[in-house]
C-alpha cells in the first residue's frame, strides 16, 4: 500500500482542516438538540463560504463541479470533515446524498441528471435512499426484498413499505430498490419524485442520535406510477448498482467516523492537560496516558485498515474484504474511543457543556448503518473459509 498524497491533495487537507476549525466548529454551538438539526440559516450561512472557499462537493470529479480526488485523497479530506458532526453536511457531501451522487453520476440518463443530480451537487435539493424495509422485509438480508414494481405500459406500478430511510424528511426525490414483477432477480432502482401521487412520509421516526437534516424515515408507495425513464441504469441492475453505491458509501463514513475519534481525544487531552487532581494535573497518571495509547493506535490501526481499502479502489482491485474489514472495526473503534474520552473527561464529558455526549449518541449508529457489524464478520468469515481471502 502506497499512502501518497498529491501537492493539491496535501494542501486541502491543510486548508480544509483549517476551515473544520475556524468555521464549522464554532457553529456547532447552535446545535438545536430539540430537534437534532442545525438551523437552516447557520447551515445556508456556512454552505455560502465553502462555496466561496472552493471546497464545495470534494468528492466529485472536476467536470462535475468537484474537486477530482481519487478515493485515497478522498479519505484523507473526509478525515477532516468528519471531525465535526456537521462537517459532511456543509460541504454537501453528507449521507446519503454523497453516494447518491456517486450513484446518478455513474448510472442515470441525461435526462436523469438534469432532473436530480445538477440540483443535488448544486445543494438546492436533497435526497433519500429506500432499501430497508419492516419486518418481513429487507433488512440486512436483500433477499427478503417485499417492494415490488408491475410493468403496465411504459410505466411501473410501485407499492412498497420502506423504512429508516435516511433524509427522507424534505427530500425532493428518492432512489428505491424493489423486485420488477415479483421476481428478486429483477430488482431494480426507481427514482421517485416525494411529489408523486400515492407517496407518503408516514413518520421521522425517533432515534437515539441526531436526526440530521432529513431525519430516518417510515414511507409508503402506494400504487405509484414510475415512468419507463425513471429506472436508474437497467431493470435487474439493483443490486449490482447497490454494490457499486455501498462501498465507497462504507468508506467515506469510515474516514468521517477517524475524523470524529482523533477529535474525541483532542477535547480529552485539552481536559486532562488542565484538570488538576491528586495534587498533579490528571494528564500526569498512568491510567490516564495508557486510556489515550489505547484510543491512538485504535485510531491508527482503522485509518490503516480504511487507507488500504481506499487504495485497492483506486487500483481497481476488488475490496469487498478490506471494505467490511475497516467498516466493522472503525464502526466498533468509534464508540470506545468517544467512551473514553468521555470517562477521562468525567461529569463534564457526560454534559453538554462539551459535545462528546452528542458524538457517543450518534456514534452507537455507526455498527447498524451499512451493514451491522454482525454481517461484515459473516462476509468476511465465509471468505476466509472458502479460501477466497486470506490472513
Amino acid at each position: 500500500m502506497h499512502i501518497t498524497l498529491s501537492t493539491k491533495a496535501e494542501k486541502l487537507q491543510q486548508d480544509i482542516r483549517a476551515f473544520i476549525n475556524e468555521i464549522v466548529i464554532p457553529a456547532e454551538k447552535h446545535f438545536d438538540y430539540s430537534v437534532g438539526r442545525m438551523p437552516d440559516g447557520v447551515v445556508q450561512e456556512i454552505r455560502s463560504q465553502v462555496k466561496t472557499a472552493g471546497f464545495w462537493t470534494p468528492h466529485l470529479p472536476e467536470a462535475e463541479g468537484g474537486l477530482g480526488l481519487n478515493m485515497m485523497e478522498t479519505a484523507i479530506i473526509f478525515s477532516e470533515l468528519g471531525r465535526s458532526p456537521i462537517g459532511a453536511f456543509m460541504f454537501n457531501c453528507d449521507a446519503p446524498d454523497e453516494g447518491n451522487m456517486h450513484l446518478l453520476s455513474l448510472a442515470a440518463s441525461e435526462k436523469q441528471k438534469k432532473q436530480f443530480l445538477e440540483p443535488l451537487i448544486a445543494g438546492s435539493i436533497r435526497s433519500g435512499f429506500a432499501m430497508t424495509e419492516p419486518p418481513p422485509g429487507a433488512g440486512s438480508d436483500p433477499s427478503t426484498l417485499t417492494a415490488n414494481a408491475v410493468k403496465e405500459g411504459d410505466r411501473y406500478i410501485l407499492n412498497a413499505h420502506k423504512w429508516y430511510c435516511t433524509g427522507a424528511y424534505g427530500a425532493s426525490f428518492l432512489i428505491v430498490m424493489a423486485r420488477v414483477g415479483g421476481s428478486f432477480r429483477k430488482t431494480t432502482m426507481f427514482l421517485v419524485p416525494t411529489d408523486a401521487p400515492g407517496y407518503t412520509m408516514v413518520r421521522e421516526i425517533e432515534t437515539m442520535g441526531s436526526h440530521g437534516p432529513g431525519g430516518h424515515c417510515e414511507l409508503k408507495f402506494e400504487n405509484v406510477e414510475v415512468p419507463d425513464d425513471m429506472v436508474l441504469g437497467k431493470v435487474a441492475h439493483g443490486f449490482r448498482l447497490s454494490q457499486e453505491r455501498l462501498g465507497p458509501a462504507r468508506l467515506t463514513h469510515c474516514m468521517r467516523w477517524i475524523g470524529l475519534a482523533r477529535r474525541s481525544m483532542e477535547i480529552a487531552r485539552k481536559y486532562a492537560k488542565e484538570r488538576q487532581l491528586f495534587g498533579s494535573h490528571l494528564a500526569d497518571h498512568q491510567g490516564i496516558q495508557w486510556m489515550f495509547a489505547d484510543s491512538a493506535t485504535e485510531i491508527e490501526a482503522s485509518r490503516m485498515l480504511t487507507l488500504k481499502a481506499a487504495s485497492e479502489l483506486v487500483e481497481r482491485k476488488d475490496a469487498r474484504h478490506s471494505l467490511s474489514m475497516a467498516k466493522l472495526y472503525t464502526s466498533e473503534m468509534l464508540t470506545r474511543v468517544i467512551d473514553r474520552a468521555i470517562q477521562i473527561c468525567g461529569s463534564h464529558g457526560y454534559s453538554r457543556d462539551l459535545p462528546l455526549e452528542w458524538f457517543y449518541r450518534d456514534a452507537r449508529a455507526a455498527r447498524l448503518a451499512d451493514g451491522p457489524s454482525e454481517v461484515h464478520r459473516m462476509v468476511m468469515g465465509r471468505g476466509l473459509m472458502s479460501g477466497k481471502e486470506d490472513f
